[in-house]
């Protein structure tokens, strides 16, 4: 495989998986603004599909491209850009780090163990 020489010491692979991560979380991040706007369960009603099929709803859109995220994580982990363990341990250590932010939640998930 090229190698580029850039200034960020990049190969051209590495930089084709942090484009598809950078461009997974944006659509995250407009999967999300949809719900906020419209609500989980509402619709395109713009978009095109098939007479016996439904519309997606926001939810399943947000659902959809989270799974997208989680490819473009897991494959910079299987290419070592990433490190699993640290990951999970960054998530393990959310619940208690962000408790003094959350306003709405229910109880479980202020001390960091939700409900199953």
């Amino acid at each position: 495989m090229r190698q580029t020489r850039h200034f960020n010491g990049l190969s051209e692979a590495e930089q084709e998986r942090l484009v598809i991560l950078v461009e997974e979380c944006g659509e995250v991040i407009q999967a999300a603004s949809k719900i906020l706007r419209h609500g989980y369960e509402s619709t395109n009603p713009k978009a095109i599909t098939p007479e016996d099929e439904l519309p997606e709803t926001n939810r399943s859109a947000l659902e959809r491209e989270l799974g997208d995220l989680g490819h473009a994580v897991r494959r910079m982990e299987a290419e070592a850009d990433l490190n699993p363990l640290a990951i999970t341990a960054r998530a393990a250590s959310k619940p208690e780090r962000i408790r003094p932010y959350l306003h709405h939640q229910p109880e479980p998930w202020k001390s960091g163990k939700p409900e199953a």
